[in-house]
């Protein structure tokens, strides 16, 4: 896993907060607004049709208004994410941006309180549509991160429950940064799947194809649980970023 450092600095470590990790998704991605020509800004976005890298800005923004003002979000409400498109139409990436910079340490406070610990999946999101965006510009850095092994840690734990409470095949995964199992810990996993925390977060939060999950490299028979997966999607398409 290569190094990373927080704005400040210091270096990320397992002792990194979801309000650290998150100012460091935000800055990088602020950063790189910053040196996007138009061309760049109205580019689709594969990951997510229809949108353009700017829409996916304005959707990571909107969830950060969000949750300063308290707002539950749905993410499988289509119109809880067209509203955050709609409320920035005609407004600059600049300016987007600039609004996600004032909102980020409210949220990174947000992020880190126990009491609102709910919001910790503002991370994922924005872990993972940076990517998006990344692979609407064919660019491929920030792989290999430790927001790469926090959002796979995040998701697992967040699956995990409801997993076993669905009475799902037990399944196994292992990455540079741990091992995780899903399911029942007295029965033998029908699959494991070893890869880098970077493919297990894409494939888990639904940005790989069916095909693509099937041939990620297991070993035992994915197909009972491969439709089980993906949070979102998984696309009809290949995706590689």
């Amino acid at each position: 896993m290569q190094p990373s450092t927080l704005p400040n600095g210091r270096p990320a470590s397992p002792d990194t907060t979801a309000g650290e990790h998150y100012r460091v998704i935000r800055s990088q991605l602020v950063d790189m607004a910053a040196h996007m020509s138009p061309d760049q800004a109205a580019a689709e976005v594969p990951a997510l049709p229809g949108w353009s890298v700017q829409d996916t800005y304005a959707h990571i923004t909107g969830i950060s208004a969000d949750i300063l003002a308290g707002v539950p979000g749905n993410p499988h409400d289509p119109g809880w994410t067209a509203g955050h498109l709609s409320t920035r139409r005609g407004h600059s990436l600049a300016e987007i941006c600039e609004e996600w910079e004032a909102n980020g340490p409210g949220v990174e406070a947000a992020l880190d309180d126990p009491a609102r610990r709910r919001s910790v999946s503002a991370v994922l999101d924005a872990f993972h549509h940076g990517h998006d965006i990344r692979g609407a510009l064919g660019r491929t850095e920030e792989r290999h991160t430790p927001q790469a092994a926090f959002a796979t840690a995040l998701t697992i734990k967040i699956r995990s429950g409801p997993w076993a409470e669905a009475g799902n095949p037990p399944i196994e995964f292992a990455t540079g940064s741990g091992g995780w199992r899903l399911g029942a810990p007295d029965a033998a996993p029908v699959a494991a799947l070893s890869t880098s925390d970077f493919e297990l977060s894409r494939l888990l939060i639904g940005r790989r194809s069916r095909a693509q999950m099937l041939a990620a490299g297991w070993s035992g028979d994915p197909e009972p649980i491969v439709d089980l997966l993906p949070a979102f999607g998984p696309p009809v398409t290949d995706l590689t970023e």
